[in-house]
């Protein structure tokens, strides 16, 4: 220590004088270099630059999940999450390339760039955050209670305290409604059917009151069975967002301004009416 301070007084004054001064200067050009190299800095965006400069995104997804995302023989692909990448694509000036990966390895692929968007009816998952940035939600997958169109009495679970619930064996609908009964204190007698597809002719049938159904499948039923409504705002919420890099804030950014957009001016409304009656 006494030879740091022998070599210090040493030093010219000047040196000593700004020394500081310089060690400050150094500290801020090294961070400065690490966000950039990170995307920390509002509008330093690698990945958002690139695409406007090679005039291409590029999206990842496992196209095997109708009707979100699906691919043909000939290589083409289609469905709701197809559409809405077009769209960012075509909002942005660019075109849009899709990558199809099995679903196990999205995110292992995003982060080795081999794509810039994971856009495949992706569940938001807390335990990622910190590995991915998601945007805004543009689709939720929740639970939902289905009820008779004609009849008033059911506008929620409550209103099936006393009565018989539809549910598919073993899926979530049937943890949903017995836990919910237990909790709220309801007698709510679960008919759990094998094969879900009978539910919806038993409920307009009058053998249960209402079914409870993630709301896929409730889209998917009400577009066969216009018998049927949504009784009630959802039971549970299960958001489908898109994913990007930590290091692309300006492209997530964009990707939010779009969905926020079209959830305003009803596009989301019509993917939905689009692909969820048949495409």
């Amino acid at each position: 220590m006494a030879a740091w301070r022998d070599l210090w007084t040493r030093l010219p004054h000047p040196v000593r004088r700004y020394a500081p001064l310089w060690g400050i200067v150094v500290v801020v050009v090294l961070g400065l270099a690490a966000l950039r190299a990170y995307g920390g800095l509002a509008g330093v965006d690698p990945t958002w630059e690139r695409i406007h400069r090679e005039g291409v995104v590029r999206v990842g997804m496992d196209a095997s999940f109708p009707p979100f995302e699906v691919v043909d023989d000939a290589g083409r692909f289609s469905g709701l999450d197809v559409d809405l990448a077009t769209a960012l694509a075509e909002r942005w000036g660019v075109d849009v390339q899709f990558i199809n990966v099995h679903f196990d390895g999205v995110y292992d692929a995003l982060s080795k760039e081999k794509f810039d968007l994971i856009i495949s009816a992706l569940p938001y998952d807390r335990t990622m955050t910190r590995d991915v940035a998601y945007s805004v939600s543009y689709y939720d997958a929740g639970q939902v209670l289905l009820a008779p169109r004609g009849e008033t009495r059911v506008q929620s679970i409550a209103d099936l305290d006393g009565g018989l619930c539809g549910v598919e064996l073993g899926s979530e609908s049937h943890q949903l409604v017995r836990r919910v009964a237990r909790d709220r204190g309801l007698t709510i007698e679960v008919v759990a059917a094998r094969e879900a597809g009978e539910l919806p002719e038993r409920l307009l049938a009058g053998e249960v009151d209402g079914v409870v159904c993630d709301s896929l499948t409730a889209h998917d039923w009400l577009s066969r069975w216009p018998g049927l409504r949504v009784a009630g705002p959802p039971l549970t919420s299960d958001p489908y967002v898109i994913a990007a890099r930590p290091t692309s804030p300006e492209l997530l950014n964009q990707v939010n301004l779009a969905i926020h957009a079209w959830r305003a001016d009803g596009y989301l409304e019509e993917l939905q009416a689009r692909w969820f009656s048949g495409g």
